[in-house]
C-alpha cells in the first residue's frame, strides 16, 4: 500500500497546496508530514515533532496554526491499487467547508447567547456593531 502526503498553507487569505510525496508506509509518511511541519514551525521541540509524527501516523491528518492568518494543514491519504478509483471518504483531502460551518456554528451560538456585537480577536469592530443592547 502506497501513501500520498499533501499540505495546505493558508497565509493572509492566500492558499498554497503541495504534493509533498510518496512513501510505503503510514510511518514513512508520517515522518515525510512532519519534516514539512518542523520546516514551517521553527520553534517546535524534538518531543513535539515526534508527537505529531504519531498523530499523523495514527489520525493521518495533523492542522497547525501560528495565528489568526497562518496555518499549516497536513494530510495522508491512502493511494488505492491501480487502475482502481478511491471511496470518496478516502480521497477527500481537505475540507474548506467544514472551516465554514464551524464560523456559522459559533455565530449562530453567539446570536443565541444574546451578543449582538462584532470583534477580531481582541479589538472589538467599532463600525458596523449592533446598536441593540442585551
Amino acid at each position: 500500500m502506497y501513501y500520498i502526503v499533501n499540505s495546505l498553507i493558508t497565509e493572509k487569505g492566500q492558499q498554497t497546496f503541495a504534493l509533498i510525496g510518496l512513501a510505503e508506509d503510514k510511518k514513512q509518511a508520517a515522518a515525510l508530514a512532519a519534516e514539512v511541519y518542523k520546516d514551517y514551525n521553527k520553534n517546535a521541540s524534538f518531543q513535539n515533532i515526534e508527537m505529531i509524527t504519531e498523530w499523523l501516523e495514527t489520525r493521518r491528518k495533523y492542522s497547525f496554526r501560528k495565528d489568526k492568518e497562518h496555518r499549516l494543514q497536513l494530510a495522508i491519504t491512502e493511494a488505492a491499487e491501480l487502475g482502481q478509483a478511491l471511496s470518496p471518504e478516502a480521497g477527500l483531502v481537505f475540507s474548506a467547508a467544514a472551516e465554514e460551518e464551524e464560523l456559522a456554528r459559533r455565530m449562530s451560538q453567539a446570536l443565541f447567547e444574546g451578543q449582538h456585537t462584532a470583534s477580531r480577536g481582541q479589538f472589538p469592530q467599532q463600525a458596523g456593531n449592533c446598536p441593540m443592547e442585551n
